[in-house]
């Protein structure tokens, strides 16, 4: 008994139809995947605005304060942006910021952090 035979150009157009298929879930899990990705940036931003909301109304208070030796985190200093090798002054807290942003840096793959924070 013969088994009857496909004609190659409907073996060829299934095997394009499955593909097409494969590539549409896919492509529909990506776009899934880039709107959580979306989601979690926005929140990110979030924090940091509130983050930095509250730095700068505790540094805004420390440097109100009548007894400044009591904030020596908020006392302003001298430093070198890492990236444009300007001169700036930033509070004595800059080497906090500094060592967080390169071991999170580090930790997401960034060799070399210090050229991507000031």
């Amino acid at each position: 008994m013969d088994t009857p035979k496909t004609a190659p150009d409907d073996q060829a157009s299934l095997m394009a139809a499955l593909e097409l298929d494969d590539l549409r879930r896919e492509i529909a899990e990506l776009r899934r995947e880039v709107e959580e990705l979306h989601s979690e940036a926005d929140l990110d931003a979030c924090h940091i605005a509130g983050l930095s909301a509250q730095i700068k109304a505790l540094i805004a208070e420390s440097e109100a304060c009548p007894t400044k030796a009591a904030h020596p985190l908020v006392e302003r200093a001298e430093y070198v942006d890492s990236r444009t090798g300007q001169p700036m002054t930033k509070t004595k807290a800059l080497p906090l910021y500094r060592e967080a942003f390169d071991a999170e840096a580090r930790e997401c793959g960034i060799d070399d952090p210090e050229k991507y924070r000031s």
